[in-house]
């Protein structure tokens, strides 16, 4: 009997050890876990503009670029274009600038199709041009998140998080540069908190480093914004109280206006 027993629990043991065995075997070693997993999800870039709330609208209007941001027809460069004029939108509505934000929203309309997006902004498009024609600002400001936000999630759920990627680089670095120059016209020690991003730029830097697609990883453009990013990052990574010097604003304006020179259409 004692023998049976035995025998009964050798064998439970063995067939425990087999199916933990088996489990192991089920489970990607972590190089495959990395490689199969998503990038990270990026947040929106509309905390930065928490700097605006207190600036004059004409004062906004001014820090809207006045040459429209172009590139040349290709998917990623059409990405960062869409994110950086986003950003531009968005100041726009804060400047109350009709003119500008106009311009600027056709041109996104152009940017969407061209990257397959258009069933997404063009279910907004009629409703954005409506509230442009009846100035109703605030509700172009939120019109403007719900956009951005819609095609970022398609961009996500798609799985193309290269192209998801790049477009919210395009809009951080247009947020960190128009803020930075604002800022930088009236500076004050305070108002530069809003810069401090240091998680964000961490994980853009993280997506951007494990980005594999030679269409992309391989251009001039991409490699310069991967380098320029990387010494953002650094700049904002520096300080542990949260504020940056009236030099270290200028070299965010720098950097951010050499990734989008590296984007532009030559």
């Amino acid at each position: 009997m004692k023998v049976r027993i035995m025998l009964v629990i050798v064998l439970s043991l063995l067939l425990l050890m087999a199916c933990n065995n088996a489990e192991k075997k089920k489970l990607p070693d972590q190089a495959t876990a990395k490689a199969v997993s998503p990038l990270a999800p990026l947040p929106s870039f509309k905390t930065v503009f928490s700097a605006l709330d207190k600036v004059a609208a004409k004062d906004i209007s001014a820090a809207v670029p006045a040459t429209l941001f172009k590139t040349q027809q290709e998917q990623y460069r059409n990405a960062f274009s869409l994110g950086l004029l986003t950003a531009d939108a968005t100041l726009a509505a804060k400047g109350r600038n009709k003119t500008k934000l106009t311009e600027i929203s056709t041109e996104m309309m152009n940017l969407a199709t061209l990257i397959g997006l258009d069933k997404e902004i063009n279910q907004m498009s009629d409703q954005l041009k409506t509230l442009i024609e009846a100035d109703k600002w605030d509700e172009l400001e939120i019109t403007l998140d719900k956009m951005k936000e819609k095609v970022e999630n398609k961009l996500y759920d798609k799985g193309d998080m290269e192209m998801y990627t790049i477009m919210i680089l395009g809009g951080w670095t247009e947020a960190a540069n128009r803020v930075g120059t604002l800022i930088n016209k009236a500076y004050s020690p305070e108002a530069t908190t809003v810069l401090s991003q240091e998680g964000t730029w961490k994980m853009m830097m993280g997506n951007l480093n494990d980005a594999k697609n030679p269409k992309l990883i391989e251009t001039e453009h991409f490699k310069t914004a991967l380098a320029k990013a990387g010494e953002m990052q650094g700049i904002i990574d520096s300080s542990s109280a949260g504020t940056y010097t009236k030099e270290q604003v200028q070299q965010m304006i720098k950097l951010t206006d050499e990734i989008k020179a590296a984007f532009a259409k030559k």
